[in-house]
């Protein structure tokens, strides 16, 4: 049989130009991790850049909020496990605007169920409430959102409980081959299965609920999301963090879980719990919560989770739970809504997720007044410049955060071909108050 050769011309010089045309905008990074590796990335010129942050940002206003939910890396395993929540509820003739920011982590169950259930149980606690008196104590409210958390994750493990409640099982003594097809059922149905990822999995929450005849403001904050203000006093921009950080940044936080478990010295490693989670407050996480048997007999069997971390940490598991579903609310009287009177105004509110700690840094920062300054007076920049259309100023301190007017730094953030994710999950709200 006659070989078969194939001729390849050589390139003529109009080929070489439209081969160098098509990667002159590529360029190659090392992401900060020096020798480790080298990346391509896309060097995009304007208006293109703004047009592919907008497009990877999802920018969304809605009753008086813009919003940005921002995950660049294109795996489908990467993808976000933020969520976020902005709605307007008329009730008794007062109007509420509600907001919530959800980070999960583990698995996409528990923040999705999160985001389904507190927001109408907080509306229908919040409309039960208004039903008995029109002028409630802001301590009520505080209440009732706090409650909204809690009754979520109570009923997460209440679900997860009654798989065994129901099979008559006792945790301590199930033995594998009966535990494993109990809660990999995905062959039939997959009830139990979505029940156990919803108990393994965790997300943090930061709410709020603001009246705008009254101008009050509830911050509940569960996790390590946080709520900045920002205010225009004496012709100038400040910042105000609302809430408390819950995580190991936060000394007073360790010292809480340390003084909870005075008897287990490794309760905090690495400023992280048992050194593996870096909120100590959150929904579900119940691997952290209910006794080490349950790890032990029925978790490490799950096929839904990784389980390097059940096998490597589950001997730390003493004196549980960990991890707290206790929120803090905060309540306090927007100033200076109307305008005209002296002192200082409440303009906005920033809410975020903690991935705007590490944008375009590669590492976390530590939340200083000096980046909190940062992001009111890029926010209040922003507001108050003449623009044609309103700007979304979410997106302009998204946009800000991963590298500003230096389009080689944002086009390396957008564009970087990494199958890993190169940074975290980040979601931000600004609400304008005036």
């Amino acid at each position: 049989m006659a070989r078969q050769v194939v001729q390849l011309l050589p390139a003529t010089p109009a080929d070489r130009r439209r081969a160098l045309e098509e990667v002159k905008d590529f360029a190659f990074t090392d992401m900060g991790y020096g020798d480790e590796g080298r990346w391509t990335y896309r060097l995009l010129p304007e208006p293109a850049l703004s047009d592919e942050l907008r497009r990877l940002a999802h920018p969304r206003s809605t009753a008086n909020t813009d919003s940005v939910t921002f995950q660049p890396c294109r795996s489908y395993e990467q993808r976000s496990q933020d969520r976020h929540v902005v709605e307007r509820w008329t009730i008794h003739g007062s109007s509420w605007v509600f907001t919530a920011v959800f980070d999960g982590h583990v698995n996409h169950n528990t923040v999705d169920l999160a985001t389904e259930k507190v927001p109408p149980l907080v509306r229908t606690s919040l409309e039960a409430l208004l039903a008995q008196t029109t002028s409630p104590s802001p301590a009520r409210i505080s209440d009732l959102l706090s409650q909204a958390i809690a009754e979520v994750d109570s009923a997460i493990m209440s679900d997860f409980l009654s798989i065994f409640a129901r099979a008559n099982v006792d945790v301590s003594n199930v033995r594998p081959e009966f535990a494993k097809p109990l809660i990999n059922d995905l062959a039939r149905g997959g009830q139990h299965h979505e029940k156990v990822s919803r108990v393994l999995g965790g997300s943090t929450a930061l709410l709020t609920l603001y009246n705008e005849r009254h101008g009050d403001l509830w911050v509940a904050n569960l996790g390590d999301c946080c709520a900045v203000l920002g205010t225009w006093d004496r012709s100038r921009w400040s910042a105000t963090l609302i809430n408390s950080i819950h995580n190991g940044s936060n000394v007073d936080e360790l010292n809480r879980v340390k003084s909870e478990h005075p008897l287990h010295e490794q309760c905090i490693q690495e400023d992280r719990i048992l050194g593996w989670l870096a909120p100590t407050r959150a929904i579900g996480d119940f691997w952290l919560k209910l006794p080490r048997i349950y790890t032990e007999n029925i978790f490490i069997h799950f096929d839904g989770m990784k389980r390097d971390p059940l096998h490597k940490y589950v001997s730390r598991i003493q004196t549980p739970p960990y991890v707290s579903t206790k929120a803090d609310v905060y309540h306090r009287r927007i100033r200076g809504r109307h305008g005209g009177a002296a002192g200082p105004r409440d303009v906005f509110l920033i809410t975020c997720t903690d991935g705007m700690l590490d944008l375009a840094h590669g590492e976390p920062l530590q939340l200083s007044q000096q980046l909190l300054d940062r992001w009111v007076g890029v926010v209040g920049a922003t507001l108050q410049q003449r623009h044609a259309h309103p700007p979304n100023l979410a997106l302009a301190l998204l946009r800000d955060s991963i590298g500003g007017q230096d389009t080689e730094l944002v086009s390396r953030n957008l564009t970087v071909e990494m199958d890993e994710r190169w940074m975290d999950d980040t979601t931000i709200l600004v609400q304008r108050f005036a």
